[in-house]
């Protein structure tokens, strides 16, 4: 019952924030969008002539820079094939099906623990450890509006906006509450300069923000800090995909896991939070707006 009430309370807010956001939608231009909550959010307007700092330039990128490989890149289920085309799919997680409709997933045809989500949107996923625990009625209520959203308008981020919706099943990689280190790589021009670790344990979440000498930068999340964070003896391997990965972008994030001894690929993310967040200390914001180089000045 308690999970039953959970994921009604989740739909229902997330009903709510799509319809405001589609109303905002169809007031606002981008410019005007991008403006009006990157205010709300961070308390000061952006510059967007002269941007500056990480999160001013994001806005800038999500404005101007349009290339059709963001739509691959940003699809999770097209960005496979970019990822094969360049790494290799040693660190793809093992694909279940593909689904245009949530009325074609057949639970019967699917491992016992498995991740369903949308190609097209950010943290929209059903996670089922065990198959026998799912509340399928509830799972796809969920699915069903998550196909229904476009993430473009949420923060504008121009690289969704044209991904056709579709349900992606893959595997669970960790149904027994094993330990998920994640190290998200901050690329500029193809070169990682930064990296952000979130440890998450069955109950906890912990995060810090090194640059590759391994000295601690800062934060950007209220989560826990995870402090003296050991270098993994994969960090190098995870460099050169990252290296590989980003090259050819002015900036990608490019995600990657590690649990039960292998490293696996998550995604590749142009604009972090919709790129609107606040940094501890706020000078982190103008340190990584140094590396990022907008397209008109490469």
């Amino acid at each position: 019952m308690h999970r039953t009430l959970r994921y009604r309370k989740k739909l229902l807010s997330f009903r709510i924030r799509w319809f405001l956001f589609r109303l905002l939608a169809a007031i606002l231009p981008d410019k005007y969008y991008i403006i009006w909550i990157y205010m709300k959010r961070l308390r000061k307007k952006p510059n967007l002539l002269n941007p500056q700092t990480f999160t001013e330039k994001m806005q800038w990128l999500k404005l101007n820079w349009r290339p059709n490989i963001l739509t691959q890149c940003a699809d999770k289920y097209e960005v496979r094939k970019f990822v094969e085309s360049r790494v290799g799919p040693a660190i793809l997680k093992e694909l279940f099906g593909v689904y245009n409709r949530v009325e074609d997933i057949n639970l019967d045809q699917l491992p016992n623990s498995f991740v369903l989500k949308v190609n097209h949107g950010c943290k929209q996923m059903v996670f089922c450890p065990n198959k026998a625990d799912l509340n399928w009625t509830c799972s796809t209520d969920l699915l069903t509006q998550y196909l229904k959203a476009n993430n473009y308008y949420r923060n504008r981020e121009w690289a969704y906006k044209h991904i056709p919706p579709r349900i992606i099943c893959e595997e669970h990689l960790t149904p027994k509450g094993e330990t998920l280190l994640e190290y998200n790589f901050y690329c500029f021009n193809g070169i990682p300069h930064f990296v952000e670790i979130t440890e998450t344990k069955t109950n906890s979440k912990r995060v810090t923000f090194l640059d590759l000498a391994w000295n601690v930068v800062g934060r950007k999340y209220r989560a826990k800090a995870l402090t003296d964070p050991l270098k993994p003896q994969e960090l190098d391997q995870m460099v050169d995909y990252a290296t590989r990965l980003s090259a050819g972008f002015p900036f990608v994030r490019v995600d990657l896991f590690y649990t039960n001894n292998r490293i696996y690929f998550g995604e590749l993310t142009f604009y972090p939070l919709g790129g609107i967040f606040k940094f501890n200390p706020e000078s982190i914001d103008l340190l990584l707006g140094s590396y990022l180089q907008i397209p008109s000045a490469i």
